[in-house]
């Protein structure tokens, strides 16, 4: 399969190309950061995305939306600057990635976006970043509208774990390298759209 991975410079990211080039897939990776072997993506610049998918010399079998951002920011100290970041990054910059790669006929099989437990909606009393849970649950509404809108498509939100990241911290149970591994098999093995599971492909609620 050919497999586009988003923000793929560290954590997650640089996990699932490296686990999906050890299966023998196809890899596009993209990242705000121009280096070899990478494509640049400014996932908060509609411009970028248009100019990147135009410039994409494949079709993509799975889009896997991993970029994202997440501000420490709570109740009483919320920043707006933090919430348009996030929304467009994280909800907004894997919708129109999607739609222009769909529109583009370079969308093939599947997109898996890449949310979190705390942007589900009956799971969450609380949150360390209001923009994000916000965000991510704004992102579990694209995936649930695309999965009847992409014809032919799966479209699944995975919570990717409590991952050992930069976003994830250092207390943090699960290594990039499990959820990688788990994110993959979802890729490769699940058919089902419009679901909300978690890397091990237990079924989440909204």
């Amino acid at each position: 399969m050919t497999i586009l991975v988003t923000g793929a410079n560290r954590g997650i990211g640089l996990a699932l190309v490296k686990e999906a080039k050890k299966r023998g897939h196809m890899v596009i990776q993209t990242m705000r950061k121009s280096i070899n072997k990478a494509y640049y993506l400014d996932l908060s610049d509609l411009n970028s995305i248009e100019k990147f998918v135009d410039e994409l010399p494949l079709e993509i079998d799975v889009l896997i939306n991993n970029a994202g951002i997440l501000y420490k920011d709570k109740f009483g100290i919320l920043n707006y600057e933090n919430f348009l970041n996030s929304f467009k990054v994280n909800t907004l910059g894997a919708l129109f990635l999607t739609e222009t790669l769909y529109k583009r006929n370079k969308l093939r099989k599947k997109v898996i976006n890449i949310t979190s437990i705390l942007g589900s909606i009956e799971l969450t009393n609380n949150t360390p970043s209001f923009s994000y849970s916000i965000s991510k649950a704004a992102l579990n509404m694209v995936t649930k509208l695309l999965s009847t809108n992409l014809k032919g498509i799966s479209v699944i939100s995975v919570h990717p774990g409590w991952v050992r990241t930069d976003m994830g911290g250092k207390e943090a149970p699960i290594f990039p390298e499990e959820s990688a591994k788990g994110i993959l098999n979802i890729a490769e093995q699940v058919e089902d759209t419009g679901t909300f599971i978690d890397y091990t492909g237990k079924l989440l609620p909204w």
